[in-house]
């Protein structure tokens, strides 16, 4: 019997957390953006301008995460087939 609380490849279970984490990064981005937008907005007095567009960019910050760490897990599970 294994001292492993948590039987399985030890390689598995860490993509496995690493796909977990895809559903952070979006909304995480998306708040930083609109969060720093809201700062903005406040500082100068346009509230909703910069808050909308530092949202988008936000979006298209944690889209573009998400597709570099897919592609990223994709190469390495790649490496590991034989």
């Amino acid at each position: 019997m294994s001292d492993d609380p948590h039987p399985g490849d030890p390689e598995s279970r860490r993509f496995f957390g690493d796909v977990l984490t895809f559903g952070w990064v979006l909304p995480g981005a998306i708040a930083a953006g609109a969060g720093l937008g809201y700062i903005g907005d406040r500082l100068i007095g346009s509230f909703p301008v910069l808050t909308a567009a530092f949202g988008v960019l936000g979006l298209a910050a944690g889209l573009r995460q998400i597709y570099r760490e897919a592609g990223t897990l994709s190469d390495e599970g790649k490496g590991s087939r034989k």
